[in-house]
């Protein structure tokens, strides 16, 4: 496996820049059937958000997906996007465009040189790759502490309608017209854009969470947001600082909620609070439980909050938490603990969440943990009573369905005898059709049933996996370091389908929309025909 020596920037996967190949194939595939935010809203062809819908499930309803691409040969390639020199955030597809967050290695705009590090957005023509415009955001003058040099944009934007939302660099969270300025209107109520030209983006709104909040990012703020209704969830990336052992801002919010029509502020909750180990990077995720919506926000502190979505006062309802951590895991500096942070989403899936603990990949590998959680029930329900001096006696209102990985009652690592270990994991689960795929850091994509969280299978792609499998049309697709996209048969045999070796590292997870598919390496966006 290649060691790990990039700064971690989420499980996500991002895209920049255009140069088309040749025109959009005619589709003759079934529409991806993507739920857009709204629950009430259809499914669409669309890919809009990070995982394709609230619940974050990496599933896509696509059918007749071909695999006989070659990056190579450049068979099936639609068009190639020139990215950023790192590229982590995932590509977003809504109204005829794509949306991917990166840095400023490719230089589309004059103004802004490739020399010169910045946060982008950029906005390409779904059909020809045609650049459209991006938005540009400076770094933070305090440095890697805040905003970690050329790790650009990592948030993924969610598009609705003539919009899009996503968490910059400098821990501003905006909306974007999806036109930026090549309409020639400056829309508001922001008005104070540097760039105004066509090609450049146009913010509608902006909260700066640094200035407003008092948020302090450690690293890079990285969320991707999720809206439900009229409410946008986020996870803020408060956290250490330099000397990674002082929270300076622990009265920050950890978790907001925000109207996303004017961006004021709904709620904010710092349930974390002095007990944030490291940074908080995930995303939350929306589920719908007996006929009321959650949200599901992962804390720095390696729990899992459930809050009433419809909250509308200062304070959010909690309806539920839960540790992903056993009570005597103990947090140190560089990975050496075994208490585990959280980096994967959530999963909502039949009125469960699925999520794994993870820390950053430079902290090296060590035991995960990946729960189903019963998000019917109320209060704690953490597997153990929640003192300290109480570890490893059962909660009796504990809402664990399964858990898979950590240490075996005799100390053994589970997993160690037929060398299939579940290591800590930076990635999102897919659940479809009674199996769960699970990838971890170490570079072992696990299959286990759903219904019981046994494993079925194990397949070691010798490589580290940052990115999330994406199932499609019975094969489960895979991106690692090694420059490989796993191509798997999705089900209880395992059966590799095909390899395809990019340029470099595919730290990001495949987008799929309207017929094409979307993988991108560090350095280029590959818009795949993938409807014969």
């Amino acid at each position: 496996m290649k060691q790990v020596t990039q700064l971690f920037a989420i499980a996500l996967v991002a895209v920049c820049g255009a140069a088309p190949l040749m025109a959009q194939p005619t589709a003759k595939i079934t529409s991806n059937q993507t739920l857009v935010s709204n629950p009430a809203d259809k499914y669409t062809g669309d890919w809009t958000m990070w995982g394709g819908s609230i619940g974050r499930n990496m599933v896509n309803k696509s059918t007749g997906v071909s695999i006989e691409f070659d990056p190579e040969t450049g068979k099936d390639i639609l068009w190639k996007a020139k990215l950023g020199s790192q590229t982590y955030g995932n590509p977003t597809v809504g109204g005829g465009k794509v949306l991917v967050g990166t840095n400023n290695g490719a230089g589309y705009r004059p103004k802004h040189p490739a020399e010169e590090d910045r946060g982008i957005v950029l906005c390409f023509d779904e059909k020809t790759g045609d650049f459209l415009w991006q938005l540009t955001r400076t770094k933070l003058p305090i440095g890697r502490v805040s905003d970690w040099p050329l790790q650009g944009i990592c948030s993924c934007p969610v598009i609705e309608g003539d919009k899009a939302y996503v968490i910059t660099n400098r821990g501003e969270v905006v909306c974007l017209d999806m036109e930026g300025f090549a309409d020639g209107e400056n829309d508001g109520p922001y008005k104070t854009e540097d760039d105004t030209e066509k090609g450049d983006g146009d913010i509608i709104w902006s909260l700066d969470m640094i200035n407003e909040l008092g948020v302090f990012p450690h690293n890079l703020a990285t969320s991707s947001p999720v809206i439900y209704k009229d409410h946008i969830f986020l996870v803020t990336s408060n956290g250490v600082d330099e000397s990674h052992k002082k929270i300076p801002a622990r009265r920050a919010p950890s978790f907001l909620c925000i109207n996303k029509n004017t961006g004021k502020v709904v709620w904010e909750d710092k349930s974390p609070g002095k007990q944030i180990l490291h940074g908080q990077w995930s995303s939350p995720s929306v589920g719908v439980v007996n006929g009321k919506a959650q949200v599901y926000m992962p804390g720095g502190d390696g729990w899992l909050y459930a809050f009433d979505a419809e909250s509308t006062g200062e304070e959010p309802k909690l309806i539920w938490k839960f540790d992903l951590n056993p009570k005597e895991a103990v947090w140190k500096l560089g990975g050496e603990g075994d208490r585990n942070a959280i980096i994967g989403t959530p999963v909502f899936y039949e009125n469960s969440v699925i999520l794994g603990v993870g820390q950053d990949p430079e902290h090296g590998n060590g035991v995960g943990h990946l729960y189903k959680i019963d998000a019917t029930k109320n209060g704690d329900i953490s597997p153990e009573l929640g003192k300290i001096e109480e570890a490893g006696k059962p909660n009796p209102n504990s809402g664990q369905i399964w858990h898979y990985g950590g240490v075996d009652l005799d100390g053994s690592v589970t997993g160690e005898e037929d060398e299939a270990i579940y290591s800590r994991t930076v990635s999102t689960v897919a659940v479809n059709n009674g199996m769960l795929y699970a990838a971890d850091l170490y570079g072992i994509l696990h299959c286990l049933d759903f219904k019981t969280g046994k494993r079925v299978w194990a397949l070691d792609t010798f490589s580290a996996i940052w990115g999330s499998p994406m199932v499609a049309d019975g094969k489960v697709f895979l991106g690692t370091e090694d420059n490989d996209l796993w191509i798997m048969q999705e089900g209880k045999v395992m059966k590799e389908l095909k390899k395809v070796t990019f340029d470099s590292s595919v730290y990001t997870t495949p987008t799929i929309a309207n017929g094409v598919m979307y993988v991108s390496d560090r350095s280029t966006l590959y818009a795949i025909d993938i409807s014969k």
